[in-house]
């Protein structure tokens, strides 16, 4: 016994320790069999919720199932895949601009009408209202926008493609499981058969990260599947852009805005135009917005269009919503019923006096309307297109507190962009400055060109110069004509000097406790200004305003012109 007892109580050490490194190699080393909770892992908000895969990976996308189809909140649409739709609060209707017509739907209703009023039908609703909130039927949006969608269930899930390029596949060697990360001991997503392909979006040293046919989403161990290779995507081309035809002039624009404070003032028009050279567009302010309602005051008179003809000049008449009596007008980009007053009563009078365009001049729109406006400017467009008017608009120099103004969509539906180049600093400005430095112009023109092709894209140049005064109380400053300028430093004995940085003549003097500074815009800050529009090849000039220049600035606008 003394000898079989240390026996013995070494087989029983080997048996404990057998059994826990085998516990401890099997709970290491075999694969649990935990499913996740698929709704939980998906993130689903509901029966009827379907969180988005976009390109084979998560996003913040929920798709929602109405009925039997599949919609995404309109704001989700305009973000993702289309913002050409827009939604009209106020009349409750869907809307979509093509180059000839408008498309509009009214919430809850299957039908959509075109602009001249015929109506189609389909098996679904095409914008619905649920939670307060706007929906659009993802078959619809299809209809003008290149993007495909498969909805799932258990979990309810839905993968969406709108690009569509190379991504590494592989396919599975061998029936396994995907997880919920890379392990063992990870809780099981999903299982993949032996021949099935996966989408691996992210290789590591053992695992991969994976997106199945079905689009589950896990990952799986290498060993399991082939080496990834890049395969090329077919794309979805079932929708083809239109072409959205142009009407435009024969070489440069020479575009000079007449400022006409009302009617009386279309009588300054011949003595100011025989002063000048090259000008083949007389753009006078001729269409003020009054009201949310959409009325317009016309100012235009038949002698003047006449008188414009006479000379070869197109004439182009301006739209603003800021000379009125009761100042910048917003509110009514909202109503599809003022913007299509104002948009009739513009048509109506080109076509009555033989005007060959429409120059809009929509200025101080704050972001709320920002949707508004641009979806104006394509309903103002399709008119124009239609009667053969050039549409150009006004636009600020570009800056990330302005686009709303959306410049890449007017690039699209307006014949001309045209970026007012001055106004650098202005009447509120805190500190003095040039109204147009040869550095602002030149930002506006290259920043312009990101979104406009510079075939339709004008620069705006100022035939007026603020002189600054700053005294112990604050600075102020007041624009005045070129000539006024001159006359100005002339009596006050002011010395001019080249600013080499704002590439223009500056002065400066000091009286009576306070300091006079003019930044002055005159033929050779002019010419500089062309120059740069000239080495950018865009499509012409614009000048703001008829009457303030001095004569000899039409010489370099000419000579710009000829090149």
């Amino acid at each position: 016994m003394k000898k079989v007892l240390p026996t013995l109580v070494i087989l029983v050490l080997i048996g404990v320790l057998g059994t826990v490194f085998y516990n401890n190699y099997f709970e290491k080393y075999t694969y649990s069999e935990e499913t996740v909770d698929l709704n939980l892992y998906y993130e689903v908000e509901g029966e009827n919720d379907y969180p988005v895969i976009l390109q084979d990976q998560w996003s913040d996308y929920h798709a929602r199932k109405i009925g039997e189809h599949y919609y995404l909140s309109y704001e989700d649409v305009c973000s993702l895949l289309n913002d050409r739709f827009y939604y009209g609060a106020e009349d409750g209707e869907l809307c979509y601009c093509l180059p000839e017509t408008r498309i509009t739907a009214k919430v809850g209703e299957s039908a959509w009408t075109d602009s001249s009023g015929a109506e189609t039908k389909e098996d679904y609703v095409i914008c619905a209202e649920e939670d307060d909130k706007i929906y659009v039927a993802l078959d619809f949006v299809r209809k003008y926008t290149n993007f495909s969608y498969e909805a799932f269930t258990q979990p309810n899930r839905m993968s969406l493609y709108k690009e569509w390029g190379e991504r590494e596949e592989a396919e599975v060697t061998k029936t396994t499981k995907i997880r919920a990360s890379g392990g063992v001991k990870s809780k099981v997503v999903s299982e993949v058969t032996e021949g099935s392909k996966v989408v691996v979006i992210e290789k590591m040293d053992n695992w991969s990260k994976v997106v199945t046919e079905d689009v589950m989403i896990g990952y799986m161990e290498n060993r399991k599947m082939t080496e990834p290779a890049a395969v090329a995507m077919t794309p979805v081309t079932d929708y083809q852009e239109p072409e959205y035809k142009r009407t435009a002039l024969d070489g440069k624009v020479n575009m000079v805005w007449h400022n006409i404070a009302g009617a009386s003032g279309n009588t300054t028009f011949n003595e100011r135009i025989d002063r000048t050279k090259s000008v083949n567009v007389a753009a006078p302010t001729w269409f003020v917005v009054l009201n949310e309602a959409g009325s317009v005051e016309v100012r235009a008179t038949q002698a003047y269009v006449d008188a414009a003809h006479e000379r070869g000049m197109a004439v182009w008449a301006v739209l603003d919503n800021f000379t009125g009596p009761d100042g910048v007008q917003q509110s009514f980009l909202a109503s599809d019923e003022a913007r299509t007053s104002v948009i009739e009563k513009v048509i109506e009078t080109t076509g009555e006096m033989g005007i060959e365009g429409v120059n809009v001049d929509i200025e101080g729109i704050s972001e709320k309307y920002g949707r508004d406006f641009i979806e104006f400017i394509r309903e103002l467009s399709i008119a124009c297109r239609k009667e053969g008017l050039v549409l150009s608009v006004d636009n600020y120099v570009p800056y990330n507190f302005n686009d709303h103004y959306r410049l890449d969509e007017q690039g699209v539906f307006a014949d001309y962009v045209v970026i007012m180049g001055y106004d650098e600093h202005y009447a509120g400005s805190q500190e003095p400055g040039s109204v147009a430095s040869i550095g602002y112009v030149t930002y506006g023109i290259e920043e312009a060109l990101k979104y406009v092709s510079k075939e339709k894209l004008i620069n705006g140049i100022p035939f007026y110069t603020r002189i600054w005064k700053t005294t112990a109380e604050g600075v102020s400053s007041q624009a005045y004509g070129m000539n006024e300028v001159q006359t100005f430093i002339a009596n006050h004995g002011m010395t001019v000097e080249w600013n080499a940085s704002a590439e223009q003549n500056y002065a400066e003097v000091h009286e009576d406790d306070a300091t006079y500074q003019i930044w002055i815009e005159d033929a050779e800050s002019i010419e500089k200004k062309l120059e740069v529009m000239q080495s950018h090849s865009i499509a012409g000039v614009a000048q703001w305003c008829l009457g303030m220049e001095s004569s000899d600035v039409w010489d370099v606008i000419a000579d710009y012109m000829e090149k």
